[in-house]
């Protein structure tokens, strides 16, 4: 009997993998919805107490609009920090989220509000 209840039980799962195949995919965020986001990560993380002005001009630390550094420094520099200078996110944030706030970072302009 018990033997017979597990195979029903094992007949009638959904495996998941199909589960997985037949999930409706999302659409990905539009850029005015991951700017969005990314201005809610840099605020969320405080990012702004060292980097003034939502990264528009120097404070504690470099004004990040502008900055001449390629897209990996960056990346690299928020997920692994610099001892002394800057903590490191990278257990706290995905690798979206850190994208996401390089992003952000990029489409700084004096005066904007993305």
């Amino acid at each position: 009997m018990l033997l017979a209840a597990v195979l029903c039980s094992h007949a009638t799962a959904v495996p998941p993998l199909h589960a997985a195949e037949t999930a409706t995919p999302t659409s990905p965020p539009n850029q005015a919805e991951q700017l969005a986001r990314g201005k809610t990560l840099f605020i969320t993380y405080g990012c702004g107490w060292c980097h003034e002005d939502g990264g528009r001009k120097a404070g504690r630390c470099p004004q990040l609009m502008g900055i001449e550094h390629d897209d990996n420094f960056i990346v690299s520099r928020i997920a692994a920090g610099s001892p002394g200078k800057m903590p490191a996110f990278g257990e706290a944030l995905t690798g979206d989220d850190i994208n996401t706030l390089l992003l952000y970072i990029r489409s700084l302009k004096p005066g904007n509000n993305p």
